[in-house]
């Protein structure tokens, strides 16, 4: 799993090592420290994109017993992050120790549009929220790159993040995706019989009899041929890895590096050319004939 990236403007690092060993355990999130203001702009510039979110410290900068000067440059590293969300939209809040910013803490979230946790007192709860944070950034990341996946239904979106949270961590030894591709296909094919594209209805074990048909020689006038190969390989793949047959075993020992990234972009490719069916009445009905015509001309062959 690749480790998220979380800047860290702290000019004492090494006296918050528990924190850091906190944030950092589980190998999910790697801690980049930048020790004052300037730094971390410099950072931010070249490569916000690399991270997913950050902790900023009041008083890490040049000249710590100025408090105009430290406030000052704590609004140029927060300042900057939100000059350059065009790039990458992360959210970030305060760690400090210092007692006069946290006496009044609504009125620093007010004033400084950002979360304050205490160094002293609140390391847990600030390592909490920013695993928060980070997940909140996965979240809109991924929602962001495969937008057009995303908008064919509500029903699907929280499976269909789950499936591309373990293509992104490239987690391709991951074999349990291979039953939420095909709780997703389940979906699509109760979907494809209620617009009028399938007259197979689904009934909870027949997924590859549903792609069968949606994959015969009759529906190539309706669906695309790359589709009906997409229908065909998601399935057959899906189908077989969540039964514990060989390409479970292949993909858990590697053999088939690639597989689960392949498969999850012929899910893709599905729900992306299914959003460009209509579904006014109308138009169901005219594609439900079209098909209940093909269904009848295949049974008049056999």
């Amino acid at each position: 799993m690749s480790k998220s990236l979380v800047l860290w403007v702290e000019n004492e690092p090494e006296r918050l090592k528990n924190f850091k060993r906190d944030v950092e355990e589980d190998g999910t999130i790697e801690l980049v420290i930048c020790k004052d203001a300037e730094s971390a702009v410099r950072f931010l510039d070249d490569g916000i994109e690399r991270i997913s979110a950050a902790i900023l410290d009041i008083e890490s900068f040049i000249n710590p017993d100025s408090e105009e000067e430290t406030k000052t440059s704590f609004c140029r590293v927060r300042d900057c992050i939100n000059r350059l969300e065009h790039r990458n939209k992360i959210e970030y809040f305060a760690f400090t120790g210092k007692g006069k910013y946290l006496a009044d803490t609504k009125g620093f979230r007010e004033e400084y549009s950002c979360e304050i946790f205490d160094k002293n007192y609140q390391s847990v709860e600030a390592a909490e929220y920013l695993q928060v944070l980070v997940d909140r950034h996965i979240i809109a990341r991924i929602s962001s790159k495969y937008k057009p996946a995303f908008e064919l239904s509500e029903d699907i979106q929280r499976d269909l993040l789950q499936i591309l949270m373990i293509l992104e961590n490239n987690e391709y030894r991951n074999a349990s995706v291979y039953n939420m591709i095909r709780k997703v296909l389940d979906w699509v094919m109760e979907y494809c019989y209620d617009i009028g594209l399938s007259q197979i209805a689904f009934d909870g074990s027949n997924l590859a009899d549903c792609s069968k048909f949606l994959g015969s020689p009759g529906m190539t006038g309706i669906v695309p041929v790359y589709i009906q190969r997409s229908f065909h390989s998601a399935v057959t793949v899906s189908n077989e890895g969540s039964h514990r047959l060989r390409i479970d075993q292949d993909t858990k020992d590697g053999v088939a590096p690639y597989l689960i990234r392949s498969t999850v972009f012929e899910l893709l490719n599905i729900l992306i050319w299914l959003k460009t069916l209509s579904t006014e009445k109308e138009e169901i009905n005219e594609r439900r004939r079209q098909t209940q015509a093909i269904l009848e001309t295949m049974r008049t062959r056999h």
